[in-house]
């Protein structure tokens, strides 16, 4: 990860080569062990000296860049297009009215989406919060905000100083939402251009027209995959995402469904309704000699235990008597 930041590559496609000191071959270092086992040969042996050779696809997106800027190019080339047709009258007023609300709802669309994303990146991004601080790169992105959705994507696209540390996650979202916005904004342009001038009583196309077509078509044609790509992506990560998880579940409620069975406690016979334990032989509890004995086992069942035997009643003498209930006193006399 550090050399990936300090080269500005991307991590997942970085390649070590470290270049061996008595053959002089290079020796891939396909994980981070291997690099250990590298750098500790070379602190055992002080003249050892590690050459590592790093290559790997560059993190700079330039597609970021240049779709941003094709889509100010569109949304500029269709607010001309507004311009020319509301001044020259070219349009019958329903054209003038649909022109008008795509390009006012494209614009602020575009302005709240920035300013909610905007909002979350510089409260829960701090970096990003100290990328933000000097004036101009503020004044930056909201001249540039109305006229496309991809203004965040642009401030971190690292290429000509534009390095703002923006989050995968905001990055990815913007990209791949923008989809439905652009649907909206382009495909309504083209098709009231098409209503107005590929008709076969339409106007002829002029060159403010055929510029606004050209522009918007090209910005249609290079944004649609990348967005379309970023879409299918990210509903295959969230999909995986959720099996992952649902997986994860599984094993926490099979674990802890084992961690209760073996500390489940030992039935005792003080508690009402609880099973006996089980024994070695075949699990039937062995019965007592009481239970025997009072007839609770056996073929016919259980049987009322029987009475014991009635023994004659003795009278007590009148000197026992005495001696029970306490008239007797240390032996000397009777009270």
């Amino acid at each position: 990860m550090d050399l990936a930041e300090q080269f500005d590559l991307i991590p997942a496609s970085l390649t070590l080569l470290s270049i061996h000191q008595g053959t002089k071959c290079p020796v891939h270092l396909g994980s981070q062990g291997d690099l250990d086992v590298v750098v500790a040969e070379a602190i055992e042996w002080g003249s050892h000296v590690i050459t590592v050779t790093v290559a790997g696809v560059p993190a700079r997106r330039a597609l970021d860049a240049l779709g941003a800027l094709l889509d100010v190019a569109a949304t500029v080339a269709q607010l001309l297009y507004l311009a020319w047709m509301t001044t020259g009258a070219y349009g019958t007023f329903y054209q003038e009215l649909t022109i008008w609300s795509i390009m006012i709802l494209t614009l602020l669309c575009n302005l709240g989406g920035f300013a909610y994303l905007l909002d979350d990146e510089y409260d829960k991004n701090h970096p990003f919060r100290l990328w933000m601080r000097p004036f101009h790169r503020r004044a930056f992105m909201f001249s540039l905000a109305p006229f496309t959705g991809d203004v965040l994507p642009l401030a971190g696209c690292k290429a000509c100083a534009l390095d703002a540390p923006i989050r995968s996650s905001t990055r990815d979202d913007i990209v791949k939402w923008g989809s439905l916005m652009m649907a909206f904004q382009h495909g309504m342009v083209l098709w009231l251009m098409y209503d107005t001038h590929l008709d076969e009583d339409g106007t002829p196309l002029e060159p403010m027209p055929l510029a606004c077509l050209v522009a918007t078509l090209i910005a249609l044609l290079f944004n649609a995959p990348r967005r379309l790509s970023h879409f299918v992506l990210g509903t295959c990560e969230a999909a995986f995402r959720e099996k992952e998880e649902l997986a994860d579940d599984a094993k926490i409620s099979m674990y802890a469904a084992q961690k209760m069975a073996f500390k489940s406690p030992d039935p005792s016979p003080s508690r009402p309704g609880t099973p006996p334990k089980p024994t070695p032989n075949g699990g039937i509890p062995k019965a007592s000699p009481t239970s025997l004995a009072n007839g609770s086992a056996g073929k016919g069942g259980s049987k009322p235990p029987k009475p014991p035997p009635k023994q004659p009643e003795r009278k007590m003498s009148f000197r026992e008597q005495m001696k029970a209930g306490g008239g007797v006193r240390s032996g000397k006399g009777m009270y």
